[in-house]
């Protein structure tokens, strides 16, 4: 099918700044100037299945065994407790022989109910914590345990989450197949055997107006956090995500086993403008620290805890529609019986030096500081960086209002 061009693209993007700029009224045009209204984005959640509860049915379409090569062997795909299991049998073929899937396709919410739809121009993430055991090993050939693909048969995956050896050594990588993209790779040795928390973000667009964020950690901790922009991540209709186990029978490795995978606690979000904006622990860019969750009372999958140095930070990126104004809020917790100051910058401008996060009753309560912020239109980042030997508070969330 035909694709706009980024001409096109582009010209309806001009037209449409260009109507929204017009003047509505004539004392627009007399030099008032008035600030510009809070407009930012954040992630608002669309998606948050309970396997337990809802089952199969978060999820638009089931390839439990399409080509029914092992009907011992069945469900292939299956809930345990509140996860979702995928069980590959070395027997197990796809309709196509060289090679076995047992994936589930898209988001359906609420579970039984309509599809999420990723459409061109939008943001998406989806979070989940997935077990790899060592059984299920990287390959010399594809083992593919999450795409994004446009829906249909035969069409070439946009985004592969994959096992992939690479001389000799097994390791976990994102590609951008349609852009010829390595994206970013890491061993996957240390991840084997161990629940690991996978955070991807695509912007989902034509030629260079894509962009995707690849998030994994371990233990709280950050293996890998790579963006790449300016990237093609569209084909045409929209993009679907694919969880499960999708592998080549080309491995010459001896690397191919009965194997399982599972996930847990999987999210959807979409990335939408409003008025307020909310940012949590585990949006943030952690240097020497970890995303935990030892304490009571934060408000998503966890809260920052920096390491007891100099220089620990977390950061944030608030994308707003225009220049504005706002309260930026910084939530914590200090269970200590001193202060722990951090320096509070946005975009390299130290906005509070030396902020002081005074001690609250324990590390399961948490205070709230507001202090005045400018945005600039486009991406903003805020920065908490500690400035003693005994690292920042915890930090549960920061929000613009």
């Amino acid at each position: 099918m035909n694709r706009p061009t980024r001409r096109t693209v582009l010209g309806a993007a001009l037209t449409a700044a260009a109507t929204a700029g017009l003047p509505r009224t004539a004392s627009a045009t007399a030099g008032t100037s008035t600030a510009a209204a809070l407009s930012v984005a954040s992630w608002q959640q669309r998606w948050a299945p309970s396997a337990a509860t809802d089952g199969l049915a978060a999820f638009e379409t089931i390839e439990d065994d399409r080509a029914d090569s092992h009907p011992a062997g069945h469900p292939h795909i299956r809930v345990e407790n509140d996860t979702y299991r995928w069980t590959m049998h070395t027997v197990d073929r796809d309709s196509a022989t060289d090679r076995q899937r047992h994936e589930v396709t898209g988001m359906r919410s609420p579970a039984g109910g309509g599809f999420l739809e990723w459409r061109s121009g939008q943001t998406w993430r989806t979070t989940y914590a997935m077990y790899i055991p060592s059984a299920l090993k990287a390959t010399t050939s594809f083992t593919h345990i999450m795409q994004m693909k446009q829906p249909g048969n035969g069409t070439s995956p946009i985004v592969v989450q994959s096992l992939r050896r690479v001389s000799g050594a097994q390791t976990i990588e994102l590609q951008l197949p349609i852009s010829g993209l390595l994206v970013g790779r890491t061993s996957l040795d240390p991840l084997h055997d161990r629940w690991v928390d996978v955070d991807f973000r695509i912007t989902v667009g034509d030629g260079s107006t894509g962009s995707v964020r690849w998030i994994l950690r371990s233990a709280g901790a950050t293996v890998v956090d790579i963006e790449r922009t300016g990237v093609d991540t569209f084909l045409a209709d929209r993009v679907r995500p694919k969880w499960g186990i999708y592998r080549s029978l080309g491995d010459t490795s001896g690397s191919l086993q009965d194997c399982y995978l599972l996930t847990t606690a999987m999210r959807g979000y979409q990335l939408v403008s409003g008025t307020t904006g909310v940012y949590r622990a585990d949006e943030a860019r952690i240097s020497r620290g970890t995303v935990d969750t030892d304490h009571t009372g934060h408000s998503g999958a966890g809260f920052v805890n920096l390491e007891n140095t100099v220089g620990s930070y977390a950061e944030w990126t608030i994308q707003a529609g225009a220049a504005s104004t706002a309260s930026l809020e910084l939530r914590h917790a200090n269970g200590t019986a001193t202060a722990r100051p951090m320096d509070v910058t946005v975009n390299g401008t130290r906005i509070a030096a030396g902020h002081p996060f005074p001690p609250t009753a324990n590390w399961d309560t948490w205070a709230t500081t507001v202090l005045p912020v400018s945005l600039k239109a486009g991406a903003n980042t805020v920065r908490l960086t500690s400035t003693t030997a005994d690292g920042g508070p915890n930090l549960d969330r920061i929000a613009v209002r």
